[in-house]
């Protein structure tokens, strides 16, 4: 039987979501939400079935940052999304996307990160250690199966205190999909980053990212408000079986109300409804240490309790020969001059 890569056709971008948003292996970024929120960073997008005699057996969402026209790799986000069991399928369906990459223009090679568990699969020996990877190799998950009183129950005491801290506070949670309360997150960020240190993107990355989560009902803004006054606030994405605490925020002010745990709280209620059966608290340090740049948020998440789950990471598949032209061309000064 015959097996290939295609293009997805028009009308099936639903159905491709539905078969990647129900393997735990895979998320968000293989959506049809996320490429088309990459396309206004920039990016070039491909988004391809495996199919065999009409079955799908796989799918696949490649990314090219084509805005200067640069070589570089193509990257796949949380795929490919393969079986990961069946090694002879996934062995084929590799060999054929690492040739139909090859025909992409200025690629050096492919990037994927399938959340895998360690160890590193015995298909993937011929790829090597990425330098960076695409999402966090460690992270949290907790299981929405359960219900809140249930999931409390495993909880550390003091995340039980905090939310009955904010409860007697008159913390106000609201949930959003308004673009114009970007703003008021942005603000938030930019004093978040000022306190921790942490990067924060421009604010154009996170109206384009909320406008096209918004507009597609594939995230919500949940703000956290004591007196009128906004304290805290997280980004929370919907995919499939899971949902994805992607971004957060707090004010240095008011932080004695506990603003940042009955936002969890009402993400996951609203997960549940949404059919979600995993919240992922996106990125943790497995190993606690103290001088890590998580330590204090991996404090924070595991209060929650959940399973810390161990991945692969970012693999990848180098053109060496394309690699070596492009390092000849540029010592020798012959190649093309690009977009300055």
């Amino acid at each position: 039987m015959s097996t290939a890569w295609r293009p997805i056709q028009a009308g099936e971008g639903a159905l491709v979501d539905d078969f990647a948003g129900k393997d735990p292996r895979s998320g968000f970024m293989q959506s049809d939400f996320w490429v088309r929120f990459k396309l206004t960073e920039g990016y070039d997008a491909t988004r391809l079935v495996y199919e065999c005699e009409g079955a799908m057996l796989g799918c696949a969402s490649l990314l090219q940052f084509n805005l200067l026209r640069e070589p570089g790799f193509v990257i796949c986000p949380e795929g490919p999304v393969l079986p990961w069991d069946d090694i002879a399928t996934v062995r084929s369906a590799l060999r054929a996307l690492v040739e139909l990459v090859k025909e992409m223009p200025n690629s050096l090679g492919l990037r994927i990160e399938p959340h895998l568990p360690k160890p590193l699969p015995s298909v993937l020996r011929n790829w090597g250690d990425a330098p960076t990877d695409l999402t966090p190799e460690d992270t949290l998950i907790l299981d929405l199966a359960q219900s809140e009183a249930e999931l409390l129950a495993k909880a550390h005491p003091k995340c039980r205190y905090n939310l009955h801290v904010a409860d007697r506070d008159g913390i106000e949670i609201t949930a959003s999909q308004d673009i114009s309360d970007v703003h008021r997150f942005y603000a938030l960020m930019l004093e978040t980053s000022g306190r921790t240190g942490f990067f924060v993107e421009p604010l154009g990355f996170f109206l384009n990212l909320f406008s096209t989560a918004f507009d597609r009902n594939a995230a919500e803004l949940f703000l956290a408000c004591h007196e009128g006054k906004l304290l805290a606030a997280i980004f929370v994405l919907y995919f499939g079986r899971r949902a994805t605490y992607l971004y957060g925020a707090s004010s240095s002010s008011g932080r004695n109300h506990m603003p940042a745990y009955p936002l969890h709280r009402a993400a996951m209620a609203q997960a549940r409804v949404r059919g979600c059966i995993e919240y992922d608290m996106y990125g943790i340090d497995a190993f606690e240490r103290r001088d890590h740049l998580y330590a204090g948020i991996t404090r924070f998440k595991k209060q929650w309790g959940g399973s810390v789950h161990r991945r692969i990471g970012a693999r990848d598949y180098i053109f060496y020969d394309r690699l070596a032209d492009l390092m000849v061309e540029r010592l020798s000064g012959t190649e093309e001059t690009g977009v300055v």
